[in-house]
């Protein structure tokens, strides 16, 4: 009952930050360009509680799921809520209507960038206390020399002694040439690289040891008993002696149960583990719950400020490759609503402030894409009705913007029922159907 209350606060407590985050943008640039706002509410009528300031009524409604800014003159399609006075919506320019609308996907994406860089400022980074690289076969580090188990000492003269500041470094030369320092055998020995390939890329990989760094509790890993130290040396009757050794003969077994051998104290243990399953069809693959060893790097502000436009930018791209293939059959089942996102916030809360935070921001950059999707009734909508008002000079017509609406309303209906039905299928089908396995 306590896990329930706890993620449901935390759902709440998350919904109402991004809600009031994005419905301030427009709230803040429709009062900027003169436009009465009637109404600023969190959540969904009936109201619960509300005052009066200015022209403005601010409420905090019964249905939390949501919120809302009602802007003079701005209503459903086809109603007549405007009456053309100059504090109206539809009395402005286009440009200046085009910027109350994008202002709340906006705002969204600048909290995701503000929340990610007082993350980066506040803990600093967790990086891989290693410079051992693994280039890949026909790369052009391996081309020019580098072999399996150098370890980089500098780039450029610049000094590294974890993952972070060799990637740091490394993107410094971008489209350029660099010189490692490197140490082999006790030795050390320098090798120049080419500029990058057009995908940034050199080919190094990082060389890591199967030494268990973390543990997250409530994976296969925590349940058998692993510890931070414990070196794996056989997964599946396949000796390992990298980490991506490992993590690839672990990827290939999800669901099905495997035998590991590691190492503690100089002894060997032995047991039967089986890796979580993670996606669906052929993507699908097999996890224990284990990371290698990392340490906190301590970063400054302007590293940090260009970290997080990088996590914002990234994110993104990720948001919309993903939508991209949406389309695709096996990839339904992996869209998740309410009850997904309620999950997580309440395993994030119960990992503490940095995870709550981090996933605030990644919640925050998927309800600004989301918000910018060209369907009727979302903002992406109406910016799409004023391009095309910018580009014709007058705006559609009221018949192909009612159409339009009634369209996106079963389109949002018809994602709204595949989510639910995925998000029960997920945490409650399954659950059920485990218990009278």
């Amino acid at each position: 009952m306590l896990d329930f209350l706890s993620t449901l606060v935390s759902f709440i407590i998350a919904l109402g930050i991004l809600v009031f985050v994005h419905e301030l943008g427009h709230f803040l640039v429709a009062k900027r360009a003169g436009i009465r706002v009637e109404r600023f509410s969190l959540g969904y009528p009936p109201k619960m509680i509300g005052f009066t300031y200015g022209e403005t009524e601010y409420c905090i409604s019964w249905v939390p799921f949501g919120g809302y800014v009602k802007v003079a003159g701005m209503a459903d399609v086809g109603s007549e809520d405007s009456t053309g006075a100059p504090w109206e919506f539809p009395s402005k320019s286009v440009g200046t209507r085009i910027g109350v609308i994008a202002a709340g996907p906006l705002m969204n994406f600048l909290f995701a960038f503000c929340a990610f860089v007082l993350l980066y400022n506040a803990y600093g980074i967790d990086t891989i206390d290693s410079t051992s690289v693994n280039p890949e076969a026909g790369s052009i580090a391996e081309q020019r020399g580098l072999q399996n188990g150098d370890q980089i000492r500098s780039v450029n003269g610049t000094l590294v002694s974890n993952a972070f500041e060799l990637s740091q470094a490394l993107d410094l030369s971008e489209g350029s040439g660099v010189t490692l320092e490197i140490e082999r055998h006790r030795e050390l020995v320098s090798i120049d690289l080419p500029a990058a390939d057009d995908e940034g890329d050199y080919g190094l990989r990082l060389l890591l040891p199967t030494t268990v760094g973390n543990v997250i509790d409530g994976m296969p890993a925590a349940e058998l008993g692993l510890e931070p130290g414990d070196l794996i040396t056989v997964v599946a009757g396949n000796d390992v002696s990298t980490w991506t050794q490992m993590r690839e003969a672990i990827s290939v077994h999800p669901d099905e149960a495997i035998t590991i051998i590691w190492q503690r104290d100089g002894q060997d243990l032995e047991g039967s583990i089986t890796p979580r399953g993670i996606g669906e069809g052929e993507d699908r693959f097999g996890q224990i719950g284990i990371s290698p060893h990392s340490s906190t790097t301590q970063v400054g502000f302007v590293d940090a400020t260009s970290m997080a436009l990088t996590n914002v930018v990234a994110s993104s791209g990720l948001i919309l490759e993903f939508l991209g293939r949406i389309y695709q059959p096996e990839n339904y089942n992996q869209v998740g609503g309410p009850i997904s996102i309620a999950m997580m916030a309440g395993d994030t809360a119960e990992r503490g402030t940095r995870d709550y935070i981090n996933f605030l921001a990644q919640l925050s950059v998927n309800l600004a894409i989301l918000n910018l999707l060209p369907i009727p009734v979302l903002d992406g909508g109406h910016l799409l009705f004023l391009a095309m008002e910018a580009i014709r000079g007058r705006p559609p017509s009221l018949r192909l913007r009612e159409i339009s609406q009634q369209v996106g309303l079963v389109v949002l209906l018809f994602i709204m029922v595949l989510v639910t039905f995925n998000d029960l299928n997920r945490h409650v089908v399954d659950h059920v159907v485990e218990l009278f396995q």
